[in-house]
């Protein structure tokens, strides 16, 4: 450890080194400052003429309106105010036709063939262009151009008042102001065009930056940078603003000359910083790594080896840690121990108590057997045939009730019953139990659908009560014009919603009366346990009983857990 802190404080004798860097980059800044300030002196000439150009343009935009429709009196307007300065070479209205008659020339003139005229028409605003061979003058100019406007109306655009500026005028820098270091002062418009140069358009081209735009140079917060020119030479590139959003100045100096020397930073003062900031990093990560990191790993390890398989982890995994880290492995190994012994006794008790639960079923449906048998010994003993039916239909209630708790002690399910295999099983006793011999066409459409035993037990015994009430009031084959049928489906729907439908064939003629006996009070309470809404249809024949709930979770009674 002593050996470590040693190398990490080495570094340290090298701060003055960086606050040699940080002196470098502040005179870096002010040179870089002070260029900016040479390139906006270099341009006061163009700012001048454009902002005096661009003032004229705005008085004549908002004068002319109202002279539109006399060419003459407008083109004297236009005379005037380009007479009246050494400034202006030409001047007009352009209208939205590009058809110009109001101009200081006498011939109208038409600009609509010209290659800018539309974009310039599509998105009016304040703008300043070059034309190296201008169309009326023939020498090259700076065109300044205002968006007219109604008076009445702000919206409505007229077209552009233009003045022509010839290059004749822009006075070059003189070197005095400059220094010798600046090797061109290029003035662009915001779409990147050249608008005039120190010297040859051609020589002004290869000192511009290599792969990038002049519009590129106004993107970044920087405004002088050190970029490499079309020729491959080192360049230091300014960039003043003129006229904001319009017109921007670009000085390109020499970077091995003068005062710009100085913003050329020195690669040693970079180089310790670096050095430094490696070797502390160097030093932290070996330090957390053997302290930290590679006993929480083992650490991490032994908890996923846990999660995934209940493996207990080994307590002599890790290679003398830190007093703290060990602490957490002992708690740790403790919370493992502990959750073992707690699953353990939980699948003990889940296991007891589902053993329990299917010997009380198993007993149940024991009972209800033998009580079932208790009831056929009955029969055989009663000589009324209406006590014999009553006994015979208690005894099929008994049989069903004796099925659910079969099955209910069979599923391995935890908890869950298929009610669909249950009413299956029920309606087909049912049927072979109290059919009566006469041909009866049976057809069943069961879904498999599983419930917690407190539906799914009234739902058994629902049907089995409406296949008991059917076959019941069916009426003889004798005594009905077509076959007896009877349908029974049980179907569930994407929202859990559970339907049972039984369907049977009806006597025909006059309707017959239904008292409300004790099958119909049953299906009602069965219904009412399952929170079910039932319907009662019974026309042409037919007699169908349609029975509506949800399927719910199971809901524990209160106090028990």
């Amino acid at each position: 450890m002593a050996a470590l802190l040693s190398i990490a404080l080495f570094p340290i004798g090298l701060v003055a080194v960086m606050q040699t860097q940080n002196v470098a980059v502040k005179s870096q800044r002010n040179a870089e400052l002070y260029l900016l300030a040479l390139t906006e002196q270099a341009a006061v000439n163009e700012r001048e003429v454009l902002n005096y150009a661009q003032g004229a343009a705005r008085v004549l935009a908002n004068s002319i309106e109202l002279l539109l429709d006399d060419p003459e009196q407008c083109s004297a307007l236009l005379r005037r105010a380009v007479t009246g300065s050494d400034l202006f070479s030409f001047g007009g209205f352009l209208p939205l036709d590009g058809m110009m008659t109001c101009s200081t020339i006498e011939e109208p003139f038409d600009f609509s063939n010209t290659e800018t005229f539309r974009a310039r028409m599509a998105e009016p605003s304040p703008s300043v262009s070059v034309q190296l061979n201008a169309p009326i003058s023939g020498i090259p100019v700076l065109i300044v151009s205002m968006p007219v406007y109604a008076s009445d109306d702000s919206q409505t655009f007229l077209g552009y008042v233009t003045l022509s500026v010839p290059h004749s005028v822009l006075r070059p820098p003189d070197e005095d102001e400059v220094q010798e270091s600046l090797v061109s002062l290029i003035t662009f418009n915001h779409l990147g065009e050249i608008l005039t140069t120190t010297g040859e358009r051609d020589a002004a081209d290869a000192v511009l930056p290599e792969n990038r735009s002049l519009t590129n140079l106004l993107a970044g917060e920087r405004q002088a940078l050190t970029l490499m020119d079309r020729s491959g030479t080192e360049r230091i590139y300014t960039v003043s603003t003129i006229e904001p959003g319009q017109v921007y100045a670009l000085g390109i100096w020499d970077s091995s000359a003068g005062l710009a020397l100085q913003t050329q930073g020195e690669v040693i003062t970079a180089f310790f910083p670096a050095l430094m900031w490696l070797a502390g990093l160097a030093v932290a990560l070996i330090a957390v790594h053997r302290l930290v990191t590679r006993h929480l790993q083992v650490l991490g390890r032994q908890m996923a080896l846990f999660t995934a398989a209940r493996r207990l982890p080994d307590a002599e995994a890790m290679e003398d840690p830190p007093t703290e880290i060990r602490r957490i492995q002992r708690a740790f190994l403790r919370m493992t121990a502990a959750l073992v012994r707690d699953e353990a006794s939980l699948e003990n008790a889940v296991r007891e108590k589902s053993v329990l639960v299917k010997e009380i079923h198993h007993r149940v449906k024991n009972n209800l057997q033998l009580i079932s048998s208790i009831i056929n010994m009955q029969v055989r003993e009663v000589a009324s045939n209406e006590a014999k039916q009553a006994l015979r239909q208690t005894q099929d209630r008994v049989l069903s009730m004796a099925t659910i708790h079969r099955d209910l002690y069979q599923t391995n399910e935890t908890g869950l019953v298929d009610v669909g295999h249950l009413v299956q099983e029920v309606v087909g006793k049912t049927i072979e139990i109290n059919a009566d011999g006469d041909p009866l066409d049976v057809e069943t459409e069961i879904e498999g659908i599983w419930l917690y035993p407190d539906q799914a037990v009234p739902m058994s015994l629902l049907a089995s009560e409406a296949v008991i009430n059917a076959l019941k009031h069916m009426p003889a084959a004798a005594d009905t014009r077509g076959r007896r049928f009877m349908s029974v489906r049980l179907t569930q729907l994407e929202d859990r919603t559970c339907i049972f439908e039984c369907e049977n064939s009806a006597g025909c003629g006059e309707k017959p009366t239904r008292p409300r006996g004790m099958g119909r009070r049953l299906i009602q309470a069965f219904a009412t346990q399952l929170g079910a809404e039932t319907q009662v249809n019974e026309s042409d024949g037919r007699y169908h009983l349609h029975v509506t709930f949800t399927a719910s979770e199971f809901a524990p009674a209160p106090g028990t857990f």
